[in-house]
C-alpha cells in the first residue's frame, strides 16, 4: 500500500463519514443515512453499521497501539434499533490496550440519541511496516483538531453498498455469494476491509435466512472472527443454518479466499430477525 491510502475512490471516502477525536481515549464518527446503505425495510443494514464500527474503532485502536499498527481480530455487533434518516453516531472508547491486543467498545445512536446498537472489537498489535498510513495525518488518528472527514467533493455511493462491493449471487437460497477483492474496498494492509467483510457476511446470512423462513428477516447480530486476510479473491461465502423459526434464524457463515486455495479468512455467527421497529 502507498502512504496516500485511501485512494480518491474508496469505501472510506464514499461513505462520507465525519470524525471527531475529542481526546486520546475516545472517538466519534457519524455515518449519513442514505438509501444505498439500507435494507429493503428502510433502515441501515448491519453490515454498514459494522463498517462504521470497524472504521472508528480501528482508528482509535491504531492510536492506542502506536507506534505499532493493528489488524482486526474480531467484531461483535448487536443491533437494537432502526436508523432510517439523518445520521448514525458511533462513540468509541478504549477498554483495554495491552502489549498484544487492543479492545474497543462502540455505542451507536441515531440523531435523537436513541440507541441503535452496541459493538465490541479486538485488534491484534502488529509491528509497523513502511506501507502503513502515517498515523499523524489521517482524520481517524491524526491531531485532535475537531471534526474532519476523508470524503472528497465527488465522494458518494453510486449504487447500493452491496453493488459497490460487486457481490455476485451464486446460490441465493444457500447464501452463497462471490465477491472480488478490489481497490475500492481494500484496507491499509492490501486486503478486504473488515467492514466490507462484515457486509458480505450480512448479505449471505440474510439471503439464507429469508430462504429458510420465507420471512423478510434482516441481520441484527454479528459475531465475526477474522482469521486471515482476504487478498486474492474472489471471496466466497458458505452458510450453515443453525436454526430457523418464524421471525428468527441463526446461521454460521464462513468466508473463503478461492484464489488462495480456498483459505478460510473469516467465520461468523449471525442472527437474523424481524427488522427492529417492525416487531410486534
Amino acid at each position: 500500500m502507498t502512504p496516500t491510502y485511501p485512494p480518491d475512490r474508496h469505501l472510506l471516502r464514499d461513505l462520507r463519514l465525519q470524525f471527531d477525536r475529542s481526546d486520546a481515549a475516545t472517538s466519534t464518527a457519524w455515518l449519513p443515512v442514505v438509501a444505498e446503505l439500507c435494507h429493503d425495510a428502510g433502515a441501515v443494514r448491519a453490515g454498514a453499521l459494522a463498517t462504521l464500527v470497524d472504521v472508528v474503532g480501528g482508528g482509535l485502536a491504531a492510536t492506542a497501539a502506536q507506534p505499532d499498527w493493528i489488524a482486526t481480530a474480531d467484531l461483535t455487533l448487536h443491533v437494537v434499533g432502526a436508523a432510517t434518516n439523518g445520521s448514525v453516531a458511533a462513540i468509541a472508547r478504549v477498554v483495554h490496550a495491552g502489549r498484544t491486543t487492543v479492545v474497543i467498545e462502540v455505542d451507536l445512536h441515531d440523531d435523537a440519541g436513541a440507541e441503535i446498537g452496541l459493538a465490541t472489537m479486538s485488534f491484534a498489535r502488529l509491528p509497523r511496516r513502511d506501507g502503513n498510513p502515517d498515523i499523524a495525518s489521517t482524520p481517524l488518528t491524526g491531531p485532535l483538531t475537531g471534526t474532519s472527514t476523508m470524503a472528497l467533493p465527488e465522494s458518494r455511493l453510486d449504487h447500493s453498498l452491496l453493488d459497490m462491493l460487486e457481490i455476485r449471487t451464486v446460490d441465493e437460497a444457500g447464501g452463497v455469494l462471490e465477491v472480488p477483492v478490489g481497490d475500492w474496498s481494500l484496507n491499509s494492509l492490501g486486503a478486504m476491509q473488515g467492514g466490507a467483510v462484515a457486509t458480505i457476511i450480512d448479505a449471505a446470512a440474510e439471503a439464507a435466512a429469508r430462504a429458510a423462513t420465507s420471512d423478510p428477516l434482516v441481520v441484527t447480530d454479528l459475531q465475526i472472527t477474522y482469521l486471515a486476510l482476504g487478498r486474492t479473491g474472489p471471496l466466497r461465502t458458505k452458510v450453515e443454518m443453525l436454526g430457523a423459526a418464524p421471525g428468527r434464524a441463526t446461521a454460521r457463515v464462513e468466508l473463503t479466499d478461492t484464489g488462495a486455495g480456498d483459505r478460510v479468512t473469516t467465520v461468523a455467527r449471525v442472527v437474523a430477525t424481524t427488522p427492529p421497529g417492525l416487531q410486534s
